[in-house]
């Protein structure tokens, strides 16, 4: 074996590329190492340099060399330049995923060992997993309303993922009626999963762990086989990917890990912090290094980030410092509404866009925040691109929503009542399904009209006839009320009687919380649609005239995309979780509120308030040259503009509290929203004056303050009012004086 030195000397490999620390990672070859990289340290760089020195400098065998990346991605890259830079062949080199390193390991010792399965095993996706659970719940007589399936779904992988199989499932769950249904769903998911030779993801760390755990020949084959072994992204690995790393890295112990605790985000997809907070005490005499000269952001940025970070309790510490020593302030913004925050946070992008040629992103906590952004770039045309996510009215539960409105503007419209007729789910299989297209079809009748003649039609049973009268009844009550009623109100019953909330609220799937969140968002476009409507035109916002106003957004929003799909200076729009990992000239974080960032479902448990902490901290340390943060003081719901909080960050990230205050370019704007027109509610018996939104009014403790929602009518009515000193209060009608009527 050569002498450490050897390489460190070589001054093109080492000195010109990497700074002292990265040398030390390099050459640290011995016993555990855990490196804490910072964002934009170095860390892939220094990973790689590490192999090119265990292969060229150390004589190692690529093939005893073990590397465990996140993402596929970042595997792929990893060979290239050890291939490119360093002429390493790679043919034999074991780098990938824990997935993919588990496949591999299980399909050689299913040729060795009796695992269950044999190595010409299938491997299921999610929507593979998906229709297996839903033969499982049609052998078990289960209804998908009870336990809906991604709910379900996501019970066994958290199982799974603590390494409990069906025989230990009481172990750790208390013997309930639920419990006891979840269980007999997981052993006949799993006991299919065996017939058809086939392991789920879940499986794949799993049975690893397991057999490494429990095999002492199969452990001691691969602890000798390889003879270093190196993790990335440690924070971001669940316990049966630790216990894997454990059980891999036994002997020699040449076992090395790099992550940054302070860009743990992933919780809620069971990883878990714990694993690099006590790899010391996990793996003892480990040499600890900190990456922490940041070579992407300006030290101005580092400054605020650092702030940030500063206040959790739960890490390591460190602060990042840059040689970048210029730059500009990074900026809080504060506008009244979430539409002023829109239509200038993208402004300010499109002149960053236009005028430096950099790159930009606009980020926000959750998906749903991507409508308004949206309208707006399409309002100043102004190309866009969603990362990671499609664009707001093309999201499945929108569709869905969208396609109940639809039906009822246009009862012969059959593609849309094929999507929803067993949405949410209501007990009309595909088969009944295919029975009433076939009568409709013989007798030359929309698919609404074969609906309601259900009892007509032999082969459908009397119990799927119930449930299709049942549906039939509420589409009934909802074409009356959609010629009768405003539209906000004709969404609400639909949304209520549905229990569209309860549906996804309910849902432990992160998926479904996006899901929720967006039809609150949806349920907002509809609000502000029906005022700006109303003061548009005084007249009462219907059905028709929302679902024309849709259906020539996502047109225009087509035609927008299709007409800018070559440019390459488009406006980047992602949530702060899908940001990980990139990097941009400008950063404009939007939404600093609390219930947004931190997350209303985070704010309840210190670890939580955390996470959502460095998941803030992410999104700032994306940023190369500018920082713009921002909030709004108040956000359109269903129920009007309601007052927001700004976040708890704020404070942390800008302790002096100094910030610019934008002039807003939404008077008319405002003006045209609160102009002199009638209140959405009707006007009361009494022939009294009644509020309305937009109204100034007085109050004897409070001062003079502008209406900013009204709930009922007349002096009776609730009114939410955004008073001159900025206080928000909530006063029946009886307690305040109508000033003018503009």
């Amino acid at each position: 074996m050569k002498n450490n030195n050897s390489f460190e000397n070589n001054k093109t490999l080492i000195d010109n590329y990497l700074d002292p620390q990265q040398r030390q990672v390099v050459t640290t070859t011995e016993g555990p190492l855990l490196v804490f990289a910072g964002a934009g340290s170095g860390k892939t760089r220094s990973i790689i340099y590490r192999t090119a020195y265990l292969i060229k400098e150390l004589g190692i065998p690529p093939w005893r060399i073990l590397i465990v990346t996140f993402t596929n991605k970042a595997a792929k890259e990893l060979k290239e330049r050890l291939a490119e830079h360093f002429a390493i062949e790679l043919n034999s080199f074991w780098v990938g995923t824990f997935h993919s390193i588990c496949a591999k390991i299980l399909r050689i010792e299913a040729n060795n060992v009796d695992l269950g399965f044999d190595s010409n095993y299938s491997i299921f996706d999610t929507d593979d997993s998906l229709s297996l659970l839903r033969k499982v719940y049609k052998e078990l007589g289960i209804s998908k309303s009870t336990f809906p399936h991604n709910k379900v779904l996501s019970i066994i992988s958290r199982t799974k993922n603590s390494l409990i199989s069906p025989d230990d499932f009481f172990e750790i769950h208390e013997e309930n009626k639920t419990t006891k249904l979840i269980h007999s769903i997981y052993t006949k998911y799993q006991n299919r999963l065996r017939e058809y030779n086939s392991l789920d993801f879940d499986d794949l760390l799993m049975i690893t762990a397991k057999i490494l755990s429990e095999n002492g020949t199969i452990k001691e084959k691969y602890n000798l086989k390889f003879d270093y072994i190196m993790i990335d992204e440690y924070q971001d690995t669940n316990y049966a990917q630790f216990k894997i790393v454990r059980q891999l890295s036994g002997i020699k112990r040449n076992i090395c890990v790099v992550g940054d605790d302070d860009q743990a985000i992933y919780s809620w997809r069971g990883a878990s912090i714990k694993n690099i907070l006590n790899f010391a005490s996990d793996f003892q005499n480990a040499i600890t290094i900190r990456l922490e000269q940041n070579y992407r952001s300006t030290q101005k940025i580092l400054d605020k980030a650092n702030s940030l970070i500063s206040c959790n309790s739960t890490r390591h510490p460190k602060a990042l410092w840059s040689n970048y020593e210029e730059g500009e302030e990074p900026l809080l913004q504060i506008y009244e509404t979430d539409k002023d925050e829109a239509e200038n946070v993208i402004l300010k992008a499109e002149e960053l866009l236009n005028s430096k040629d950099e790159t930009t992103v606009i980020l926000y906590r959750t998906n749903a925040q991507s409508r308004i952004l949206e309208t707006a770039c399409i309002d100043y045309n102004i190309p866009y691109r969603i990362f990671g996510s499609v664009n707001f009215f093309q999201r499945k539960e929108i569709k869905d929503i969208v396609a109940y409105l639809r039906i009822l503007s246009n009862p012969q419209d059959g593609e849309s009542l094929l999507r929803i007729i067993n949405f949410p789910p209501r007990g009309i299989g595909q088969v009944t399904v295919n029975k009433l297209i076939e009568f409709a079809s013989a007798n030359g009748i929309s698919l609404l009209q074969a609906m309601r003649q259900a009892q007509d039609i032999d082969t459908i049973n009397s119990k799927a006839i119930m449930k299709i009268n049942s549906f039939i009844k509420l589409v009934e009550k909802w074409i009356l009320m959609a010629q009768n009623v405003e539209v906000t109100a004709l969404v609400e019953d639909i949304c209520e009687s549905l229990q569209l909330f309860a549906y996804y609220k309910d849902s432990s799937d992160y998926k479904d919380v996006i899901r929720f969140e967006n039809i609150n968002e949806f349920l907002s476009a509809v609000k502000e649609y029906a005022i700006n409507y109303y003061n548009d035109t005084g007249d009462r916002p219907q059905l028709e005239g929302f679902l024309q106003n849709i259906s020539l957004w996502t047109n225009m929003d087509k035609e927008f995309d299709d007409n800018n799909n070559n440019r390459n200076n488009k406006l980047n729009l992602m949530t702060l979780h899908n940001a990980k990992g990139l990097e941009f000239d400008n950063v404009l974080i939007v939404g600093l509120e609390e219930k947004l960032l931190p997350h209303q479902l985070c704010i309840n448990a210190n670890d939580e308030i955390e996470e959502e902490r460095r998941l803030l901290y992410v999104g700032m340390t994306r940023a190369k040259k500018r920082l713009y943060l921002s909030y709004a003081r108040y956000r359109m719901s269903f129920y009007g503009y309601e007052n927001t909080f700004p976040s708890r960050f704020i404070k942390e990230v800008f302790p002096e509290m100094t910030y610019h205050k934008p002039n807003s370019i939404s008077a008319t704007y405002q003006s045209k929203r609160f102009g002199n027109k009638k209140s959405l509610l009707k006007k009361n018996n009494t022939g009294k004056d009644f509020y309305h939104i937009g109204q100034r009014v007085t109050h004897n403790s409070f001062g003079t303050g502008t209406i900013l929602n009204v709930d009922g009518n007349g002096n009776n009515a609730k009114l939410t009012i955004n008073f001159d000193d900025h206080n928000l209060k909530k006063i029946m009608g009886n307690y305040v004086q109508i000033l003018t009527d503009k």
